[in-house]
C-alpha cells in the first residue's frame, strides 16, 4: 500500500467515475484500474460491493480503510502545501469557515489587513452553519473556523473565545418596543415576531428561552438570512431576534431600535476553532496574531 494507492482509493470514492479520477490525476484510466486492484490485493479483503468499478460501493472494510485514508491524504496535502510556504515556492493560502454573522460582520477587515500584510495569500472563506464547519475543520479541509455558539466542547478541537455577541430584540424606530425602557417577556409574546429559519441555531435557543418563560411568540413569518430579517422589520412587519453584531451599522444609524432579551442568560461569543492535531503554517500563525490583536 502506497500514497498513491490510497490517493485513487479516496478519489474514487470521492467523484465515482474513474474517469474523473484519471482526469484529475493525469494519469489513464486503465493505471487508476490497476491501482485499486492491486490495493485489493495487498490488503487481502474485497474494499468495493462490486467487481466491476462502474458502481463504486464500499464494503464495511472498505469503509473503514476509506475512513482512515482520507484523513492520510488530506494531511499530506497540509504538509505538501505547509513545506511549500517554508520554502516560499509559491503563494500562501489560508482556507476559513465561519458562519454568517462572523462572515459577514466580522472578518471582511480583519481579511482585508491580513491580505495587506500578504498580497499573494490565496483566502478561501466557506460561509456555512456551524457544525459543517465543525466537520470541516475535523476533516482537516480547513484550517480555521469562525462560529458563534454558546459553548464547544470538542476534546479534538482547539476553541479560543473571542467576543461575546449575544442575541437582541431589534425593531422599527415607530415600534411601541421603543416607548419602552426594558421589555417583559409578555411583551414579546404580544407582537408579531419574525423568526429564524427552521433548524436555525439561534431560533433554537430563542424557542428555549420563549419555553423558559412560558410565552407563545406570534410567529408572523419564518426568515432565512439577518439581511433579509432587517429589512422586514424596517417595513414594520414585526420584531426580530439578531446578534448585536449584526446590527450596529443600523442602529448608530437611527434606523433600527435595540433591547437586551428580558431574563436572558445565554452568553453567546466568537469562537476561533482549529483541528488540534493540525500542524500551525506561518499564514495561519499571522491570521491567529491579526485575530488576536483585534478580537481577544
Amino acid at each position: 500500500m502506497n500514497l498513491q494507492q490510497l490517493k485513487v482509493f479516496v478519489l474514487a470514492v470521492k467523484l465515482q467515475k474513474l474517469y474523473l479520477v484519471a482526469e484529475k490525476l493525469n494519469i489513464r484510466q486503465p493505471t487508476v484500474t490497476f491501482h485499486l486492484n492491486k490495493l485489493q490485493e495487498e490488503q487481502g479483503v474485497p474494499l468495493f460491493v462490486t467487481k466491476s468499478y462502474h458502481v463504486i460501493k464500499l464494503t464495511p472494510a472498505g469503509k473503514a480503510l476509506y475512513h482512515y485514508a482520507a484523513n492520510i491524504i488530506a494531511q499530506t496535502e497540509e504538509i505538501e502545501a505547509l513545506m511549500g510556504e517554508f520554502r516560499h515556492l509559491r503563494g500562501a493560502r489560508l482556507t476559513i469557515g465561519s458562519t454568517h454573522s462572523p462572515a459577514t460582520y466580522i472578518l471582511p477587515p480583519l481579511l482585508a489587513e491580513l491580505k495587506s500584510q500578504n498580497p499573494q495569500l490565496s483566502i478561501l472563506l466557506d460561509v456555512k452553519p456551524a457544525p459543517v464547519i465543525i466537520g470541516k475543520i475535523k476533516s482537516f479541509e480547513l484550517d480555521f473556523g469562525l462560529v458563534t455558539q454558546v459553548q464547544i466542547d470538542d476534546p479534538d478541537l482547539i476553541a479560543e473565545p473571542l467576543m461575546e455577541d449575544d442575541l437582541v430584540v431589534i425593531f422599527h424606530p415607530d415600534h411601541p418596543f421603543a416607548r419602552m425602557a426594558t421589555l417583559s417577556p409578555y411583551d414579546l409574546s404580544a407582537y408579531p415576531f419574525i423568526s429564524h429559519e427552521e433548524g436555525s441555531v439561534s431560533r433554537k435557543i430563542f424557542e428555549q428561552w420563549a419555553a423558559e418563560h412560558i410565552i407563545t411568540l406570534d410567529v408572523a413569518m419564518e426568515v432565512s438570512g439577518s439581511e433579509a430579517m432587517k429589512s422586514l422589520v424596517r417595513q414594520q412587519l414585526g420584531f426580530a431576534i439578531l446578534s448585536g453584531s449584526s446590527v450596529q451599522r443600523e442602529t448608530a444609524d437611527g434606523l433600527l431600535g435595540v433591547h437586551r432579551i428580558p431574563n436572558w442568560s445565554y452568553r453567546r461569543r466568537f469562537y476561533m476553532i482549529r483541528e488540534k492535531n493540525k500542524l500551525v503554517s506561518p499564514i495561519m500563525q499571522s491570521f491567529m496574531e491579526v485575530i488576536a490583536s483585534r478580537l481577544s
